[in-house]
């Protein structure tokens, strides 16, 4: 069959990074490896492809596959409905956490065919069996969303356990050994900077054990993970092919197993691999020590992001979060003092937070070590409890919210406050002269002189002054 994965990501200066689309590349291995040479498989990526070129090649398809987020629901009904004009007769999937955050909804909202939901591989693979002349009925496929008068789910399936076996590397061939990868190395990805333009983003584990209530359950609330081994292998496998030295880790919890952290340092330093790591998904900061930090900035790492959400123990609670905070300060200054740069993750306009408790965030974020801190605003997003407690779960979401935009607040503050404070806290962290030295010392010359450096003075002149501009393509 000839099948098409599209990531669909509407560009966007506010939040102008783009990464490798794993999830399809994970997809098109996992059919390759339990289908082989039954289908014709192609990746496109609209963070990064002009849309109506991506459109064009839609029109020999039988199956088209799209990934998409909440911020990009707008969006991706404006996709569907032109590729449902070049070419009616295909079926249409839809994949992402969009599906578990509107699975009540999603046929009302968008003109498809069928949603997977959750981990996709297992369920996306039984249903292109289906439709290509199976016998598996689709209500007994787990893991489907179909249209029966209305949104039907089969059920959730269980997860992956044996990821190692299992799952394939990604189809690292459809990307590399296509001129596409060049569009991703010229943008500026996750990580703060990088060394070389040259790099790709990796899974190394799959879920998270903890209970935040602002984050989907897409991959279930449990840890599971590639061996030290494999990932080693990976890495070895992506610089001895293709030349590779920079990567990018988008993991949940990556630091969960220390001792998995501590021996993929240690086989990374035993095989003499000269590479750089970069952490952009925020490590979880109480399960770092003093020896792992060192570890993984002997093993290459350059840029370290904690996660810190709110320094309010109350909030912290409520949230679910319950991070420990006796020894992140420490952790921050072993990074900084190892050469790494450090990145802390924050949000305001928690449920029920104060001024306060806001101020107290904005001032130890200011007056900690970090080179570098991203902030945004606490936006319950449909399919978490955060939505289902504050704004209610039968509410319809706001289709295509970013990150720094809120149209009410769950906070003490009202919006527009919210948002003043958001701007006050990128001055207040970055215009310190000791701070600019600082980051400055940690970035390669040339990373002044590249289209990243751009997009990164632009994304901070959005969120000061509110600029709201919105890149076309």
């Amino acid at each position: 069959m000839n099948i098409s994965l599209i990531k669909v990501r509407e560009p966007s200066v506010s939040i102008p990074e783009v990464t490798p689309p794993l999830g399809i590349m994970y997809l098109a291995s996992y059919l390759r490896k339990y289908r082989p040479d039954k289908d014709t498989i192609q990746l496109f990526d609209l963070s990064v492809q002009k849309k109506d070129s991506v459109i064009e090649n839609m029109k020999d398809a039988d199956i088209v596959g799209l990934s998409a987020t909440n911020r990009d629901g707008l969006y991706l009904t404006k996709i569907i409905a032109q590729i449902r004009a070049v070419n009616p007769a295909c079926t249409l999937v839809l994949g992402g956490p969009i599906v578990s955050s509107l699975m009540d909804a999603l046929f009302d909202n968008f003109h498809i065919d069928y949603a997977v939901a959750h981990e996709g591989e297992r369920t996306f693979l039984e249903l292109v069996n289906h439709l290509d002349g199976g016998s598996v009925p689709i209500e007994d496929i787990k893991g489907i969303v179909y249209n029966n008068g209305g949104s039907t789910f089969t059920g959730r399936r269980e997860t992956i356990e044996d990821l190692d076996n299992e799952v394939p590397f990604p189809a690292w061939d459809l990307i590399l050994e296509n001129p596409l990868s060049q569009e991703y190395w010229k943008r500026k990805s996750f990580a703060f900077f990088r060394i070389s333009n040259k790099y790709m983003g990796l899974f190394t584990s799959r879920g998270c054990p903890y209970k935040c209530i602002y984050c989907h359950d897409i991959f279930a609330k449990r840890f599971r993970a590639h061996s030290a081994e494999r990932v080693v292998a990976e890495l070895e496998y992506l610089n001895t092919r293709f030349g590779l030295t920079d990567f990018e880790f988008y993991d949940d919890t990556f630091n969960y197993d220390r001792d998995r952290t501590r021996t993929i340092c240690d086989l990374i330093i035993k095989k003499g691999l000269k590479i750089n790591l970069y952490f952009p998904n925020g490590l979880r900061s109480d399960r770092l020590e003093k020896d792992i930090v060192e570890k993984m900035a002997k093993a290459g790492t350059k840029v370290m992001c904690f996660a810190i959400e709110t320094v309010s123990e109350r909030l912290q609670k409520l949230l679910k979060r319950n991070l420990k905070f006796e020894n992140i300060t420490n952790m921050i200054e072993v990074a900084v003092k190892n050469g790494i740069h450090a990145e802390g993750f924050f949000m305001i306009g928690h449920p029920t937070e104060t001024k306060e408790e806001m101020l107290n965030t904005i001032n130890f974020a200011a007056n900690s070590p970090l080179h570098s801190a991203a902030v945004s605003i606490a936006i319950p997003q449909k399919g978490t409890e955060l939505y289902t407690t504050y704004i209610g779960a039968d509410t319809p979401q706001n289709l295509g919210e970013g990150y720094y935009e809120y149209a009410s607040s769950i906070s003490q503050l009202p919006p527009h406050e919210v948002r003043k404070l958001l701007s006050y806290t990128f001055k207040k962290f970055y215009l310190r002269p000791k701070r600019i030295f600082r980051i400055i010392s940690t970035f390669p010359l040339s990373f002044f002189f590249s289209r990243r450096f751009l997009a990164q003075i632009y994304k901070w002149l959005d969120v000061v002054f509110h600029t709201g501009h919105m890149a076309k393509q």
